[in-house]
């Protein structure tokens, strides 16, 4: 019979255990199998049986807490970050543990524990030393950084929204002239980093007002040309429009058998060698039951035929 590559599961942990799929039985039918497991806080610990979902791991994870403005609730992020990130390192698990068996030629599988909690704590900057060395418990600052400035996300003429990053020494007269006020690099307030944190406030309200005068292109126009890092804040109706998606293919149309013609998401990352493309949408629920009881399971026609009859598959 057939056996997979590699499993993923995303069950209560002990779920397979009590199907009698755990990893040992699979491991005695097949010891190469690799099985990636996802949960909200793993496999063991004294979490391991807590239910929880997307925003429980952003939580546990200590993203939540510095997220949104410092004298109101924390804000969750615009995605459900932790499913997708956790996503990530399981494709790259998949893809270390294989190299391991080989071309490390091991020849053996193993088993992998994913929680989401903690694929949002390994992206936690300096959150951890800051307070293992400083005793710093890193808070909410919204959109600005106490050691920054200029830095914010600022509302155009048009009601658009730009975020301009320019608080380095080599940046902050960049944008000073690009906004014609060279007055500003003379100003001593403003001299270097630390001064410009330290008078942050009054610093962001004078791009914030520079902002307000301009609409969005026509300050990305003078940004880009003075090289100052900016980028409008794009909703989906923008990305649709841009000229920068459309050179780069971002955006596919693939064709769905129930809706018809689907724009999504392109391919990513882009190989040079051999490029990835989306062959058809995705599967409809038990649309390949036969190939996998099939191909895979060993089931022949006739058990098939009877499984179908008999709505189980």
């Amino acid at each position: 019979m057939p056996l997979a590559d590699a499993i993923v599961e995303n069950f209560q942990p002990g779920t397979l255990e009590a199907w009698g799929l755990g990893y040992e039985v699979l491991e005695a039918l097949n010891p190469k199998v690799i099985l990636t497991r996802a949960t909200v806080y793993g496999q063991d610990g004294p979490y391991r049986d807590r239910p929880g979902l997307d925003r429980n791991g952003i939580a546990h994870g200590g993203l939540l807490y510095i997220t949104g403005y410092p004298d109101r609730p924390p804000v969750r992020p615009g995605i459900v970050v932790s499913d997708y990130l956790t996503g990530v390192f399981n494709a790259l698990s998949i893809l270390i543990a294989l190299y391991e068996r080989d071309v490390g030629k091991s020849g053996r599988g193993q088993w992998v524990d994913l929680a989401l909690y903690e694929s949002v704590f390994r992206l936690m900057e300096h959150t951890v030393a800051g307070y293992d060395r400083l005793g710093l418990v890193r808070e909410r600052e919204g959109n600005r950084l106490k050691n920054s400035a200029p830095l914010d996300n600022w509302e155009t003429r048009d009601g658009h929204f730009v975020s301009i990053v320019a608080a380095g020494d080599g940046l902050f007269p960049r944008l000073a002239r690009a906004m014609g006020r060279a007055d500003l690099v003379q100003d001593p307030r403003y001299a270097t980093l630390a001064d410009r944190a330290r008078h942050g406030e009054e610093l962001n309200a004078i791009v914030a007002a520079w902002c307000r005068e301009h609409t969005a292109e026509e300050i990305e126009r003078i940004l880009v040309a003075a090289e100052v890092p900016v980028s409008r804040a794009f909703s989906i109706r923008d990305i649709f429009a841009d000229p920068h998606y459309a050179a780069r293919g971002d955006i596919v149309e693939v064709d769905d058998p129930t809706i018809g013609p689907l724009k999504m998401q392109g391919v990513y990352p882009r190989f040079s060698r051999t490029p990835g493309a989306i062959q058809r949408g995705a599967p409809r629920l038990g649309e390949h039951n036969r190939e996998v009881y099939g191909g895979i399971v060993g089931l022949g026609d006739e058990e098939l035929d009877a499984l179908e009859r008999e709505g189980v598959i």
